[in-house]
C-alpha cells in the first residue's frame, strides 16, 4: 500500500509539474513579456521610425508587415529597406494591444483590412510579410482575402510543433510541449497561460498564394517536417544556418534581401 501511495504521489507531482511547465511555455508564446533586443539585432531601428503607411500615397506594390509576439513593430523594420528599394509602399500592422497579439483573431482582421484599404487606394499588387507569429497571421488573412504574395520570416507553421521544439531545446520532455499546445488551444485551460480565450488557428492556412519562407536551420520553432509540407506545395524556402529565431536577416542581410528581391520580381 505504501508503495502504491508513493507511486500515486509521484505521478501527481509529475503531472502538476508538466502542467506548470506547459502553462509557462504557452504563456511565453501567447502573452510574452515585452522584449527589447540588443541594438545589434534590430540594427538602426527605433520606435520613432516605425512607419504607418509610407510614402503618403500607395505604390503599385504595397507591402503589409506583421510583427511577431514579443518585440512589436520594430521587429519588421529590417525588412523594409529591400521593398523601399523596389519602389513599394509599406504599412506596419501593430497588434501589441491585443490579448493574443499577432495570434489573435483580431490581428487577422487588421491585416485583411489593410489589404482591402490598399486595394481601394489603387495598389495593383499586395504582399504580406510576416515575422514568426505574424507570418501565421498573414497566411490566415491570405486564406480569407486574396493577396499576390506572402513572405514568412521564421514562420510559425504549426503552433504545436513549435511548442514541442521550444521545450525540447530547453531540455524539457517533449510531453511538456504537448501539454502547452493543449493549454493554448483549449477553452478554460488557456487562462493558465494568462489569456482570456484560446488560440483558434494553429497551422499555416494559405495553400495557393506564391510564398517565400526564410528560416534558420538553428531555429527550434520551425520543424523540418512542416517545411517539407510547404516545399511539396511549391513554396520557395531559403535556409540560413546559424541564426536564432527571426534573426535570419542579421546572419546575412545581402542574401536575405536578395531572396526577397528575387521573389518580388517573380510576382511580375
Amino acid at each position: 500500500m505504501q508503495l502504491f501511495r508513493t507511486a500515486v504521489t509521484g505521478t501527481a507531482i509529475a503531472t502538476a509539474g508538466s502542467v506548470a511547465l506547459g502553462a509557462a511555455a504557452a504563456r511565453r508564446l501567447l502573452r510574452p513579456a515585452s522584449f527589447v533586443p540588443p541594438e545589434s539585432e534590430l540594427v538602426y531601428a527605433s520606435q520613432q521610425s516605425v512607419p504607418g503607411t509610407e510614402p503618403n500615397g500607395i505604390a503599385r506594390t504595397h507591402v503589409v508587415h506583421v510583427h511577431g509576439q514579443s518585440i512589436g513593430p520594430q521587429q519588421v523594420l529590417r525588412g523594409l529597406r529591400v521593398w523601399r528599394s523596389l519602389g513599394a509602399s509599406n504599412q506596419v500592422v501593430d497588434t501589441t494591444d491585443l490579448p493574443l497579439r499577432s495570434l489573435d483573431p483580431a490581428a487577422v482582421d487588421r491585416v485583411a483590412a489593410a489589404v482591402h484599404a490598399a486595394r481601394a487606394r489603387g495598389a495593383e499588387r499586395v504582399v504580406l510579410q510576416g515575422w514568426s507569429a505574424g507570418a501565421l497571421a498573414a497566411s490566415t488573412a491570405a486564406a480569407r482575402t486574396p493577396v499576390d504574395g506572402i513572405v514568412g520570416v521564421a514562420p510559425l507553421l504549426d503552433v504545436r510543433s513549435a511548442l514541442r521544439g521550444a521545450v525540447t531545446s530547453a531540455r524539457f520532455p517533449a510531453a511538456v510541449g504537448v501539454v502547452a499546445g493543449r493549454i493554448a488551444t483549449t477553452p478554460g485551460l488557456s487562462r493558465l497561460a494568462g489569456v482570456p480565450y484560446p488560440l483558434t488557428v494553429t497551422r499555416w492556412q494559405d495553400e495557393g498564394t506564391p510564398t517565400l519562407l526564410l528560416h534558420s536551420a538553428a531555429d527550434p520553432l520551425v520543424a523540418t517536417a512542416d517545411l517539407d509540407v510547404q516545399r511539396d506545395r511549391g513554396v520557395r524556402v531559403v535556409t540560413f544556418e546559424r541564426a536564432r529565431h527571426t534573426l535570419e536577416w542579421n546572419e546575412d542581410p545581402e542574401r536575405w534581401e536578395g531572396a526577397v528581391r528575387d521573389f518580388a520580381e517573380s510576382l511580375g
